[in-house]
């Protein structure tokens, strides 16, 4: 316990320092780190946010269930990450905006961007519940209860964030990848000396890649699909593209996030294959938590369960950045616009504020509901890549194209009807409010909608073609 005391403190010390130092913060220096992140900023900010909860606990899990097959959570985004490099990588650097709702609002003007921000807000709050879950159950391990153990993790990511806001999350980042490592290494090699002394009591060690029983080709086209577009697409890939000082500097973070994702990857997931023949889990979220354990007794284990804590730590602090931005920016100071109250910068950073606390404790009611990660993520990730990608692709490609006019309002209707309906009735099956019993149905509504929103466009009047430039 007394490293937790420790830990908790040291957090809180850091982020009192930088309170004290920065209290006047503007809306750029607290939302985008005053857009100054250079390329190895931006790439160890990527790499400690794909390794929240999902890409450690949760794929370290889906390799104890699935073996090799798991890599594709983690692989599908660094491949996309490589594909935004080189496609869209410009045009999201050139808005210089604060959310992917700054991009949509450009084609379909501020009423869409509006409902954009506030499905996308409802849908991150299952990121952050993953981030919360895998935090939550290290602390439960100290506390006893796991109500307990959520609310104490929630409680120190939000302080500290609250205090920082996106200057530690840039700043601490190579730091946090760093220590990940180094606590997958050691982690890594204790489960290669112990595998074949424990093989005798627990299944043999093999591995196997390729489509089986349990791995179907179903199970891959509703990972690799959602996984892969909230990296194309994402709000908080987008977020780390709006930090960087440049063009140039966000390709090199993105480049190097890739590739230091697919490494970090084969550690994770060749520690739940060795797991498989050294212990038995009821949960497979709970595989690293329970290698410890089983390596390390008394204060050491403690200690490296509170260097654990870090993990979730770094991916739940810019998620939680990003949603409170979306409500807080996109939403209620765009609504006090509209009734003549507009909000100054100071103002808008303490709504932004308020409502990552807002969203700190919808997530962990959410958290303690779904209790587990990667089905918490794979909620959100659905929501967005059926009503937010088409939006945000058909934008990216009017804004590259010079066409960066607010669609008409007929159309702007229908698209708003599309949006709130395709959005919130995916919300509605995953969580079983709505029996579905269709297999990837979630993919073929992400090609109807598209299809359909192309067709809206085009009835209303808007036409993807370049636009002759004036001599």
């Amino acid at each position: 316990m007394i490293w937790l005391i420790l830990y908790i403190l040291l957090l809180f010390g850091i982020g009192f320092q930088h309170w004290l130092k920065h209290r006047g913060a503007s809306l750029d220096g607290f939302v985008v780190y005053d857009r100054q992140a250079t390329g190895f900023s931006v790439g160890m900010s990527l790499v400690a946010l794909a390794f929240g909860a999902s890409s450690v606990f949760g794929l370290a899990g889906y390799a104890y269930q699935y073996n090799l097959n798991a890599i594709w959570w983690t692989l599908s985004g660094a491949i996309f990450l490589v594909v935004l490099a080189y496609t869209f990588l410009d045009t999201v650097w050139r808005v210089k905006g604060y959310t992917i709702g700054d991009i949509i609002a450009r084609v379909f003007g501020e009423n869409i961007r509006l409902l954009v921000s506030t499905v996308l807000f409802l849908a991150w709050l299952m990121v952050l519940a993953g981030q919360i879950i895998a935090g939550g159950n290290i602390l439960t391990q100290f506390l006893g209860g796991q109500t307990w153990g959520y609310a104490l993790f929630t409680l120190i990511f939000t302080t500290y964030s609250l205090l920082v806001g996106q200057a530690g999350t840039v700043k601490t980042g190579f730091l946090q990848v760093l220590v990940m490592v180094a606590g997958l290494a050691l982690l890594l090699g204790l489960c290669l000396t112990a595998a074949p002394a424990a093989a005798g009591a627990h299944p043999p060690l093999s591995l196997h890649f390729g489509f089986d029983d349990a791995f179907t080709f179903s199970l891959f086209l509703g990972v690799f699909v959602p996984v892969g577009l909230s990296y194309w697409f994402g709000p908080d890939m987008y977020s780390r593209i709006f930090l960087a000082r440049d063009i140039a500097s966000a390709r090199r973070g993105l480049l190097l996030a890739s590739a230091l994702i697919v490494a970090i990857s084969l550690i994770i997931v060749a520690i739940g294959i060795l797991a498989k023949s050294i212990i038995t889990v009821a949960k497979p979220d709970l595989t690293i938590q329970t290698l410890v354990n089983q390596f390390f007794s008394g204060p050491l284990a403690d200690f490296v369960l509170v260097a654990l804590l870090s993990i979730p730590l770094s991916g739940a602090d810019i998620i939680l950045i990003t949603t409170g931005t979306l409500l807080g920016r996109d939403v209620i100071a765009h609504g006090l616009r509209v009734v003549g109250r507009a909000p100054d910068e100071a103002a808008q950073v303490w709504i932004i504020r308020g409502c990552m606390v807002l969203a700190a404790v919808l997530a962990t009611g959410f958290a303690l509901r779904l209790q587990a990660i990667i089905p918490s993520l794979l909620i959100a990730y659905k929501v967005f890549s059926i009503g937010i990608v088409p939006l945000l692709f058909l934008s990216l490609l009017s804004i590259r194209q010079g066409l960066a006019t607010a669609v008409a309002g007929p159309t702007n209707r229908l698209v708003a009807v599309y949006l709130l309906i395709a959005s919130l009735g995916v919300l509605l099956v995953e969580l079983k409010f709505v029996p579905l019993a269709l297999p990837n149905y979630n993919l073929y509504l992400l090609l109807g909608n598209t299809l359909l929103l192309l067709l809206l466009l085009r009835l209303g009047g808007h036409r993807f073609r370049a636009v002759a430039t004036p001599r």
